[in-house]
């Protein structure tokens, strides 16, 4: 979201245009200008050299007339608009003809139209960071128990937020046994569930308001020990609803899913830009791995280019080579995160992410340059050995 938002309110009655800006004055992030149509001219925006990144458009009883000046604009000239006026259905229709995002009749209550600008701002996030970051939303999973995917979820979502200043949510799918926010020394609370069964209701600001952060700027939804959750008592459609608001409200979210495949789990599965699908070096993993992807493209149509395979705790002196995955798998590229059981083990134990008790390992670079590909952004000098399995998997 911008710094500032600047909002402009133009409309013929300067009384309407000084309620409005009294309305929204107390708000920091909008940058408000009025404009009192004076003149001849229906179009609010006839002459400026500057576009707003908002209009608020009070219409009058010449409404006709008003919207119809502001349609024949070009769509590039046409910033999202809210329009004011007698709310009539004619009215509302014509408005919406134009591209309004919004209708409000007049007087408006300040909240819902605060809530209307939120939204419009919320959707500039959504799509600017759809162009930017294709692989917003991450799902990560072990084929095999035991396999790292809640140290990966970590670190990979710390990274982005602390390395990359990216705005990032970290959500810990396990419901029962979740432990993310021990990594980074947080309590063990959450409001995942809450968080879920008020989706209908909640906004951007009270989601925020469920979750842990860390000083990193890092935001992380899990769930609290004391709230027993089964299987099946989160609606599908409620998560739905909570992931949608998600990806409006980050620029990344990071989800650490258990192993098991059920409603929940194959719904973010699906919907997911990016699945991460931890294995490690030995025949029994491979085994599982080779199950979940056929599970993954066969059952719930996930497509293959979206798989990643992550091979956690990688010794290239071990038996099972690279190759050897990749023709058990028949896959082509693997991603390899190197064996420092010794530092990751400490980092849990202290709480203290790994990028920050040791951000020259392996491990540390090798996450970092994920990171970075994920976040779109350009990698880095390779230091660490490693450059030739991410730049194949970049496609470089």
């Amino acid at each position: 979201m911008k710094a500032h938002t600047k909002v402009l309110l133009a409309g013929r009655s300067a009384a309407e245009l000084q309620v409005l800006e009294n309305a929204l004055e107390g708000q920091a992030h909008l940058e408000l200008s009025k404009r009192h149509i004076t003149n001849g001219h229906s179009d609010p925006l006839y002459n400026l050299t500057e576009l707003p990144d908002i209009l608020i458009f009070c219409t009058t009883v010449a409404w006709e007339e008003e919207l119809k000046s502001l349609g024949e604009r070009p769509l590039s000239t046409r910033p999202p608009t809210v329009v004011i006026g007698a709310g009539n259905t004619a009215m509302m229709r014509s408005a919406m003809r134009v591209g309004a995002k919004d209708c409000f009749s007049f007087p408006v209550a300040p909240s819902e139209l605060l809530e209307s600008l939120q939204r419009i701002e919320r959707e500039w996030r959504s799509e600017s960071s759809e162009e930017d970051n294709p692989d917003r939303f991450v799902v990560v999973i072990n084929a095999k128990g035991g396999s790292g995917a809640s140290t990966i979820s970590a670190t990979l979502g710390h990274g982005l937020a602390y390395r990359i200043g990216q705005r990032v949510a970290l959500v810990d799918m396990d419901m029962q046994f979740g432990n993310l926010p021990s990594l980074f020394d947080l309590p063990p609370a959450g409001g995942l569930i809450d968080a879920a069964l008020r989706a209908d209701s909640i906004d951007a600001i009270a989601l925020e308001g469920h979750m842990l952060k860390h000083k990193s700027g890092l935001h992380l939804l899990g769930n609290t020990p004391q709230q027993l959750v089964v299987p099946g008592e989160v609606e599908e459609a409620r998560m739905r609803k909570l992931m949608e608001l998600l990806r409006t409200s980050y620029d990344h979210i990071i989800a650490d899913l258990p192993r098991q495949i059920d409603g929940i789990t194959g719904l973010l599965l699906e919907s997911a830009d990016r699945v991460l699908l931890v294995v490690q070096q030995s025949v029994s993993h491979i085994q599982d791995a080779k199950q979940m992807l056929r599970y993954l493209t066969t059952y719930l149509g996930v497509p293959e280019q979206r798989i990643t395979i992550v091979v956690n705790r990688w010794d290239k002196r071990a038996p099972l080579s690279s190759s050897d995955i990749e023709k058990a798998l028949g896959i082509k590229d693997l991603l390899c995160i190197p064996n420092d059981f010794a530092r990751v083990a400490e980092s849990a134990n202290l709480g203290t992410p790994l990028l920050e008790s040791a951000p020259s390992s392996q491990v540390s670079r090798a996450m970092m340059r994920l990171a970075e590909m994920l976040s779109g952004k350009k990698a880095a000098a390779d230091e660490s050995g490693l450059g030739k399995v991410f730049r194949k998997w970049a496609g470089a």
